[in-house]
């Protein structure tokens, strides 16, 4: 029993330097992030620290995970079978869009992968439109086209437009939202079949 309860302090412990690091990186900034300032915010010793993480680094990188974990959770219950492709890309990217306008940083974290020492080929997210850019060409809904470089051609197009989005801090909720509009009919126009 003393072993279990162990483990569980251990990981409550682990968790309050995520829960620490995080809410410094949202108000300073990932690259302000330190041990220092953890163990300063938090009371504890440094060896703490450093027996549940090797560095910065590996604290960073232990956030990422749980939060691109916690937006893709989000995105997968945003998505509705019994909605067609389109409006199932603009709730997606709205969804993005207010994480980017409301907590950059983390945008930055977990969309951008900005403070990464991971980095893939392709990301995850490319994946996912591409399989429903398929289901909307089998449907007839997209015309038919390349749907692997199509994906890549939009989600790059809205990591652009959410960076912007995110650095714009005289910008309104109202604004962005106009501006996304904007920017989804002319990415969809693109690819819709209107025949």
């Amino acid at each position: 029993m003393a072993r279990e309860e162990q483990k569980m302090r251990s990981e409550m412990i682990r968790q309050t330097i995520l829960d620490t690091a995080l809410e410094i990186g949202i108000q300073e900034g990932f690259e302000a992030v330190s041990i220092r300032k953890i163990i300063q915010k938090m009371k504890y010793s440094t060896g703490v620290v450093y027996h549940h993480f090797k560095d910065k680094q590996e604290i960073i990188d232990a956030i990422e995970e749980a939060e691109t974990g916690w937006l893709r959770s989000q995105i997968l219950e945003l998505l509705d079978e019994k909605k067609d492709v389109i409006s199932n890309m603009r709730t997606v990217f709205h969804r993005i869009l207010m994480l980017a306008y409301e907590e950059p940083e983390k945008y930055n974290l977990i969309v951008l992968h900005k403070y990464s020492r991971r980095k893939s080929d392709k990301p995850e997210w490319i994946s996912l439109i591409s399989q429903n850019l398929k289901e909307g060409m089998d449907a007839g809904l997209i015309k038919p086209m390349d749907f692997e470089k199509a994906a890549f051609s939009i989600w790059s197009s809205f990591l652009g437009f959410n960076l912007m989005i995110s650095r714009l801090t005289e910008l309104t909720l109202e604004q962005a939202e106009e501006l996304f509009k904007v920017q989804f009919d002319i990415i969809t126009g693109g690819i819709l079949n209107n025949e």
